[in-house]
């Protein structure tokens, strides 16, 4: 199976555990963040047993830098961006606002904007490692929509 089919099943079978499983109502007030602490260590074991063992990754990890899975443009040249403004801030401000296909992104995770309400795994968190184009964007963390990558091995 490639590893775009194995990433894709990966977002779609964290996203509803959680959403069914582990978050709670009104979680701000009702120990939601005990919650999301747990459904971690699942997503862990989550990400090794659907994505890095069929996959033959080697030791990956969720939610570090993974050079050994590349995202890419699934369609056109460009697409819309949020570069963060420094190198790992939370700010996704950075004044690019499309990625081109010359740039090559490894990924680190999924991400959503709320941690403890329902998730969608709509964003792909990745760190920029080269960009000829762009040279001041490289090392960058940045987020893609999801619909707009595709997964592959490096």
């Amino acid at each position: 199976m490639e590893l775009d089919e194995l990433m894709n099943r990966f977002r779609v079978a964290s996203r509803e555990l959680f959403n069914h499983y582990f978050r709670v109502p009104d979680p701000y007030n009702n120990d939601g963040w005990t919650y999301e602490e747990r459904f971690a260590r699942v997503q862990t074991e989550l990400f090794q047993t659907l994505v890095v063992e069929p996959g033959n990754l080697g030791n990956a990890r969720y939610g570090a830098m993974l050079p050994a899975v590349r995202v890419e443009l699934r369609h056109g040249d460009r697409a819309p961006i949020m570069l963060n403004r420094e190198t790992d801030s939370g700010y996704w401000d950075h004044p690019i606002k499309e990625v081109t296909r010359d740039a090559k992104l490894n990924f680190i995770r999924f991400f959503d904007w709320d941690q403890l309400d329902y998730r969608d795994n709509r964003y792909v968190r990745v760190r920029v490692e080269s960009w000829p184009s762009q040279k001041n964007a490289e090392g960058k963390d940045a987020l893609i929509e999801s619909h707009y990558v595709k997964f592959a091995k490096a």
